[in-house]
């Protein structure tokens, strides 16, 4: 990583993983550039959580403040009066909640047949990130900040 403003897209997936098709909005993924020992320190401030499949992560309204990031499994996200969208390994949910804290516009559901596997990270366990590992800290928001953008870019009209 050479500076803040230097990444690669969020819609690019890790190596070793297939393009999206062209039809559906492309996975973003978050923290795909850090080494293990990277994750390794990440994963100290983060709270794991195995969820079974149908269980509700985050209800729709509530206040939820925190990142969840999919270790295994999918999350349908929910949200009135959109189609379902749905997330997995290796992407994130709860940007706005967890940048704003404000409640939670989707409901976020584990999909599929299986559990899921889920990371999460409050602003206080990224204030705790930031004290020890900065530069993961760092890293971060820049992903998080790079799929907002990329979600807002979406929204918009094409010239």
């Amino acid at each position: 990583m050479s500076d803040f403003f230097s990444y690669q897209s969020p819609a690019e997936p890790p190596r070793g993983k297939a393009a999206p098709a062209a039809a559906a909005l492309p996975p973003q993924w978050v923290l795909q550039e850090l080494s293990p020992d990277d994750w390794e320190h990440v994963l100290r401030f983060a709270a794991r959580r195995r969820q079974a499949a149908g269980s509700i992560v985050v209800p729709l309204g509530e206040r939820e403040p925190a990142l969840h990031l999919i270790a295994s499994g999918q999350v349908r996200l929910e949200a009135p009066g959109q189609a379902p969208m749905l997330r997995g390994e290796g992407e994130a949910f709860g940007l706005l909640s967890f940048l704003d804290g404000a409640p939670s516009a989707v409901q976020a559901v584990v999909a599929g047949n299986g559990p899921a596997e889920l990371l999460r990270l409050t602003p206080e366990s990224l204030q705790q990130l930031a004290a020890w590992q900065p530069r993961l800290a760092l890293a971060l928001l820049r992903d998080v900040a790079a799929l907002v953008a990329a979600r807002l870019r979406a929204l918009q009209p094409a010239d």
